[in-house]
């Protein structure tokens, strides 16, 4: 009989920032951690039995490790983080993007700007550290129809109840920075922060989710935030859609936009539930699409 393998009981052996140069700007993917999805459960317009084959066919199986990443970048003199993870609001497995920002090499205080591709609970948790606001110095920018939805408690009754608790998260995450002065919504397709980022509307997971276009020069990386949940499954199917939604429908054809955009346009996509970094290119595939991750390259 083999012995067990002994190895040093880290909480996190996984490192949880991965830093790219792309021209001017470095981007840097940082791990909020991993949960188990059981996929097959959970996506829709499909069958179980369809998903669990994929997903053991490509050495995935159910349940499927999920990543939760955000990302940031530096242009210039300027530190943007697009999303900030879960914080306080998932468990222990989740909520390391402070951790990381710091591990590599950064502080809090330094964020210039946070941008949010949508308002669910773990895009914005990171958003507060003991009530507080977790990037003391940022500005923060919101979808404006993502802003109107859930920071109105009205509007819960619209969702099941399952899906109440993203009202509650969002709207004590964002009182910090509104009673500050901190707080600033962006319409549909415009930019957030000009000349740095663009966004595109993409709605049907939330009603304002986007993608943040970061752009430097000639080089540019799509943060499409949730319009995948893994890199299999979705890609070969777009019209595959989650139980997440709050629009299936219009999840779907959102979904077949960033796709198109991503493919059209050839430049980085940037994955909040893609394997981490959850950086790569979208290519087509004989059937659907095809998630080609960045390959690991050392700094200069």
């Amino acid at each position: 009989m083999n012995a067990p393998i002994k190895h040093p009981a880290l909480p996190n052996p996984v490192p949880g920032y991965y830093p790219m140069i792309l021209g001017n700007m470095v981007v840097t993917a940082l791990s909020d951690g991993t949960i188990p999805f059981a996929l097959e459960k959970l996506y829709l317009n499909t069958n179980a039995d369809h998903v669990a084959a994929r997903l053991t066919d490509t050495w995935q199986g159910t349940p499927t490790p999920a990543s939760f990443n955000a990302f940031l970048f530096a242009i210039g003199d300027r530190l943007v983080l697009v999303d900030t993870g879960s914080g306080d609001l998932a468990g222990p497995a989740l909520g390391h993007v402070e951790r990381n920002l710091m591990a590599a090499g950064y502080r809090p205080a330094q964020i210039d700007d946070v941008i949010l591709t949508h308002l669910h609970s773990d895009h914005v948790g990171g958003l507060i550290r003991d009530g507080k606001m977790a990037f003391p110095n940022a500005r923060l920018h919101i979808p404006k129809r993502d802003a109107d939805f859930f920071l109105n408690p009205d509007h819960m009754a619209l969702v099941p109840a399952a899906m109440h608790p993203h009202f509650k998260n969002a709207i004590a995450c964002i009182a910090p920075y509104e009673n500050a002065g901190h707080v600033s919504v962006f319409a549909d397709n415009a930019s957030p922060i000009p000349d740095f980022a663009m966004s595109v509307l993409l709605p049907g997971h939330s009603p304002g989710h986007s993608g943040i276009v970061m752009q430097s020069g000639e080089n540019a990386v799509f943060c499409w935030g949730d319009i995948s949940h893994g890199h299999i499954v979705q890609f070969e199917d777009p019209a595959i859609a989650i139980c997440f939604d709050v629009d299936g429908d219009t999840a779907v054809q959102s979904r077949k936009k960033a796709l198109e955009f991503a493919v059209t346009k050839k430049c980085h996509v940037a994955g909040s539930h893609i394997a981490f970094p959850g950086i790569g290119h979208i290519t087509v595939a004989q059937q659907g699409y095809r998630w080609n991750p960045t390959v690991f390259q050392n700094l200069p």
